[in-house]
């Protein structure tokens, strides 16, 4: 991923991804948003706004511009993926909270290849390219 333009004033951020990291970003939001569903509001940092409710329209987002690109090969740029910097900073929870293991409170917890396909170094790659997109912005 990479960050093409942040516009602080208008509250939206422009990334340009392939189609395999939308995919991951879809797919962790999705995992963090299910398992925990409303707890996420309580580990998410509040703003004006319920995390979980925003996740939820993020996630149909997410999953709108996968369904919109499906033709593209996996490795194919996809310009424009344009979210507010609430929605940016719930993908990153999303990643932080699958990363670091949810808790589902059963006996069998599924490993994160398991729900994901991606095993947890794979997932960490991710984030970590994510991160650093995240934190050091201009």
């Amino acid at each position: 991923m990479k960050l093409i333009l942040e516009d602080q004033e208008k509250d939206i951020f422009i990334f340009e991804a392939t189609k395999e990291e939308l995919e991951v970003c879809f797919k962790v939001v999705h995992i963090a948003l299910e398992r925990l569903g409303e707890e996420f509001n309580d580990r998410t940092q509040s703003s004006d706004e319920e995390p979980y409710e925003t996740g939820l329209v993020l996630e149909k987002k997410l999953k709108t511009l996968l369904e919109q690109h499906k033709d593209l090969s996996s490795q194919g740029i996809i310009l424009n993926i344009t979210i507010r910097s609430f929605e940016a900073s719930i993908i990153f929870n999303a990643f932080n909270e699958v990363c670091n293991g949810l808790h589902f409170g059963v006996a069998h917890i599924p490993t994160l290849e398991q729900l994901s396909g991606y095993s947890r170094e794979e997932l960490l790659e991710f984030f970590d390219s994510y991160e650093k997109i995240y934190f050091n912005r201009p």
